[in-house]
């Protein structure tokens, strides 16, 4: 995914969303700010299937002592805790 990215207005984007679409396909991310400076950002479903975390990430990340039977059970508890929003299954492998 390219680095560079371009920020929009939401007024302009309901005027450009072929534009905006076009360009977060292509692998920039485009951010859409509102005037309350409230920011959003546009990449493509392949870009977002590519940075969201697995659930080995999440389990990862869980601190659990060694030899607990409950290892499982404790780590899913801390990700749930910590906030794991938006985890599901990865579709297509």
């Amino acid at each position: 995914m390219a680095t560079s990215e371009r920020v929009w207005q939401a007024s302009d984007v309901r005027t450009n969303l072929p534009a905006v679409m076009d360009a977060a396909l292509s692998g920039v991310p485009q951010v859409i700010r509102r005037r309350t400076g409230e920011e959003v950002v546009v990449v493509s479903r392949a870009d977002y299937d590519r940075m969201r975390p697995s659930l080995k990430d999440f389990l990862m990340q869980a601190r659990v002592e060694d030899g607990d039977e409950d290892d499982v059970d404790k780590a899913l508890a801390q990700v749930r805790g910590a906030g794991a929003m938006g985890f599901a299954p990865r579709s297509g492998g």
